[in-house]
């Protein structure tokens, strides 16, 4: 896969979706089979894909698929939802403990995970450990419209992967400059964008 390409793909059935890009891009050449590959859904709150809220399970459990069969086993899907609602909750209600049974992966709850400091331009910014521990970064955000930024998707997307009160002031400082700065931190290797459902007037669905 060549940086900075991009592809799409249009339908309603999200496994196969993901698979055909996947091997469009060659993922396998990128990930060897013993890196530890993280993926970070949207999971911001407890509420079902098809609300346009959340990232669908079926396109994680292509990705998940696609690099089992490539031989990768050190598989985690790594999310820290909104503040006003619990990580775990999400992870059953969005369907993601069904999807960590099937396939076995380990679903980390970045609500509960230590952070580390960092020092970007003139702002101290923590990160997740688990998000920083990882190999390979797969972002699977949703395509939606927001009430500050006006659109959320992979930038901000990152935002799951700070402690809740590095949320909250995240929203004083004005989110543009902090999000784009925990992103010179936390870089992904991969994005791929769940545009099936969505909402382009509300990040909640």
């Amino acid at each position: 896969m060549e940086m900075n390409e991009l592809y799409i793909l249009y339908g309603a059935e999200p496994k196969e979706m993901v698979k055909k890009i996947l091997e469009k891009i060659r993922l396998e050449e990128e990930p060897n089979p013993g890196q530890y590959i993280g993926i970070k859904p949207n999971l911001v709150l407890a509420s079902k894909s098809e609300e346009g809220a959340t990232t669908d399970p079926e396109l994680v459990a292509g990705i998940i698929e696609y690099l089992q069969e490539k031989g990768c086993r050190k598989i985690v899907i790594l999310e820290g939802s909104w503040i006003g609602d619990r990580t775990s909750r999400a992870f059953e209600v969005c369907g993601y403990n069904e999807l960590a049974r099937k396939y076995g992966v380990d679903l980390i709850d970045l609500q509960q995970d230590p952070a580390l400091g960092f020092r970007v331009g003139d702002l101290e910014i923590k990160v997740c450990q688990e998000a920083l521990a990882v190999d390979y970064l797969i972002n699977v955000p949703v395509l939606k419209g927001h009430c500050q930024t006006r659109i959320t998707c992979a930038l901000k997307n990152m935002k799951g992967c700070i402690p809740d009160t590095e949320k909250r002031r995240f929203h004083t400082l004005g989110l543009h400059r902090p999000i784009a700065y925990l992103n010179k931190v936390l870089r992904q290797d991969l994005i791929i964008v769940d545009g099936i459902y969505g909402d382009l007037d509300f990040e909640e669905g």
